[in-house]
């Protein structure tokens, strides 16, 4: 899909699962973006570099138009997240580890996680749970021009309150390496953004 194409689907959908692009190869394809951020020096230790052009997907250019997200997830391999907003806002609602989301169900070895059928769909039938209070939930928006650090193991999700363009990233800092290394260890079915050849 071309993005003129995208921008006129995103003018007009009016679904409940709107398309949200994630390219994790946007630096490679318009090398002049690599040129345009740096990752802001508090996620600057990131392990995952060693391993130079064999470290799994890390990095995204994400867009979307109001009511697009990205359901409630733990981001992969163990890693720890930032995420900063270039145009617009997006809602953030987190869960502490070890405490799903109401409504999301993972699997015993976290592999799989089965959630309400859009994001829309958690906000109407999950979002005024009663045990929000108790359940070490935070929630905030997001605005043009801040940055989020998402810490290892927190379920998140975020909707955007209006088209939203933004950059995450994921790392292993080395106060994380050593879970890191264990996931990879002990879960190797589950490691994300590896070529198949790897």
């Amino acid at each position: 899909m071309t993005m003129q194409a995208y921008f006129q689907y995103a003018d007009s959908a009016i679904d409940d699962q709107l398309l949200y692009l994630f390219d994790p190869a946007f630096a490679t394809k318009v090398p002049q973006f690599d040129q345009d951020y740096t990752t802001p020096i508090y996620f600057s230790n990131d392990l995952f570099a060693l391993m130079g052009s064999d470290r799994p997907n890390y990095r995204w250019l994400i867009i979307g138009p109001e009511k697009s997200g990205s359901t409630f997830h733990v981001d992969p391999n163990s890693t720890s997240a930032w995420n900063a907003v270039i145009r617009g806002r997006k809602k953030w609602v987190m869960f502490p580890p070890n405490c799903p989301p109401p409504g999301v169900v993972p699997s015993c070895d976290g592999g799989d996680v089965a959630t309400p059928v859009s994001l829309v769909e958690w906000f109407l039938d999950f979002y005024d749970d009663e045990e929000k209070d108790s359940s070490g939930r935070v929630e905030f928006v997001l605005e043009e021009g801040e940055v989020l650090f998402v810490p290892r193991g927190w379920w998140h999700c975020a909707i955007n309150l209006a088209e939203t363009v933004a950059i995450t990233q994921n790392f292993a800092s080395p106060r994380t390496i050593q879970s890191v290394l264990k996931f990879l260890d002990e879960k190797s079915d589950q490691i994300s953004g590896i070529r198949s050849d790897q």
